[in-house]
């Protein structure tokens, strides 16, 4: 684990936020052949019970999310808006939380288990009306695979280590992600699996957080992909903090 007596986290940040910039500007910059391969950009409406550390347990979130795909590497965004009940103080409860996610291709190999190595980072941002907040750098290694089951669309898996500023802590600690997509007769399972270890202030964290869709396009025959299912959001240890969640919520997603 880093010192942070004898190193602030502004000195470590500063330079990883140019890196985060620095993958993506090389790859749009690179050159001419530098195209995109593949692009989604959706909006999903989330509602559901259960949530652990919000009052009354009960979050609607709206979530605007976009991937690509280059032949340089690839980008993966976010922001969600979470809204929720009174606090304490007789407030909402409110909640903007982000990540940008770039990854810039270093080896590709063909016929193989492993597709592709890709230099990661990722900036995990936010902040909500209870007080907490949070500037998250992670920095590490992936490697997009290539998984023989029928209808699999992607799949990898990552491995960082992670620079935090959060109101808990900003001890540094390593994360685990995987993240997968299968797809077959309209039916839609996808999400990833984050495991957080390593800090010295917080318990080992567990998150796995599938989607289960049906996508309506073929039925409604519209242009655009609209899936309607749920979402399941299992996280041992919430936060570090010893708190676990076990949340469904009921899902609608649209994509541009």
């Amino acid at each position: 684990m880093r010192d942070h007596s004898s190193v602030s986290l502004p000195l470590i940040t500063k330079p990883l936020t140019c890196a985060l910039v620095a993958i993506t500007a090389l790859g749009a910059m690179s050159s001419a052949n530098a195209k995109m391969l593949f692009g989604d950009t959706s909006i999903t409406g989330l509602y559901g019970s259960d949530y652990e550390l919000v009052p009354d347990e009960t979050l609607k979130v709206m979530t605007l999310e976009h991937a690509s795909t280059h032949t340089w590497g690839g980008v993966f965004f976010f922001v969600d808006r979470l809204q929720g009940e009174e606090n304490a103080a007789g407030k909402d409860f409110r909640e903007t939380y982000g990540e940008l996610a770039p990854k810039y291709k270093l080896a590709k190999f063909d016929n193989s288990f492993i597709k592709q190595v890709n230099l990661a980072g990722q900036y995990e941002f936010g902040s909500n009306s209870n007080g907490f907040s949070q500037d998250n750098y992670l920095v590490g290694i992936g490697a997009d695979l290539n998984i023989p089951i029928d209808g699999m669309k992607y799949a990898s898996a990552s491995v960082y280590h992670a620079f935090n500023n959060d109101t808990f802590s900003d001890a540094d600690d390593q994360q685990i992600t995987l993240t997968y997509g299968w797809e077959k007769n309209n039916f839609v399972i996808d999400g990833y699996v984050d495991y957080s270890f390593n800090n010295d202030d917080k318990k080992d964290s567990l998150r796995i957080n599938p989607q289960i869709k049906y996508n309506l396009q073929e039925t409604l025959g519209i242009d655009n992909r609209l899936e309607v299912g749920m979402e399941y959001s299992y996280w041992n240890n919430k936060f570090g903090t010893g708190v676990d969640e076990h949340a469904p919520s009921a899902l609608v997603k649209y994509h541009f």
